[in-house]
């Protein structure tokens, strides 16, 4: 995917999100060794790792990229499950342009692959914060088995012209 033409006063650092067919991540989450995990991991699979410095530069980056990854910790920048910004901006995607990014929301109450955990919080893969270890495995799974369920609509999308 490609992101928007860069602005002339855009940081090299900046245009390197604008690369053509790269993929992009978002990185949510204070605990500094599950940021190096993550992005590790992200990196291994391919994307191109950001990492805001809080919600409000989170916000603004979706705003401007088009991200195929973001990974979110429920407790980001001290918010809960009901109150997270970044989580609620994810929720009002329009729902084409939603159901091309893969969310996993970690939190210590969830059970890593609870779909059921995963519906209720309108994303793709709920993780338990003490699975971030394996997070590597954890998101290749989830992206495969949400590329399998989403295959058709997606081509329909391109069919019509809307993707």
């Amino acid at each position: 995917m490609k992101g928007p033409n860069p602005s002339p006063g855009t940081t090299e650092a900046e245009q390197e999100a604008f690369e053509e067919n790269q993929r992009l991540a978002l990185v949510c989450d204070d605990v500094p060794e599950h940021q190096a995990l993550i992005r590790t991991a992200l990196q291994e699979l391919g994307f191109k790792v950001h990492v805001p410095s809080n919600s409000a530069d989170a916000i603004e980056r979706t705003r401007k990229n088009s991200y195929e990854m973001i990974v979110l910790d429920e407790e980001y920048q001290g918010s809960s499950a009901h109150d997270n910004q970044v989580l609620k901006t994810i929720h009002s995607m329009a729902m084409p342009v939603r159901r091309y990014i893969f969310v996993a929301l970690l939190g210590k109450q969830f059970k890593t692959f609870d779909n059921m955990m995963a519906f209720a919080k309108s994303v793709n893969a709920a993780v338990n914060v003490n699975d971030v270890p394996q997070i590597k495995g954890i998101l290749r799974q989830g992206m495969a088995e949400n590329d399998q369920f989403y295959r058709v609509f997606r081509e329909v999308l391109r069919e019509v012209g809307r993707r």
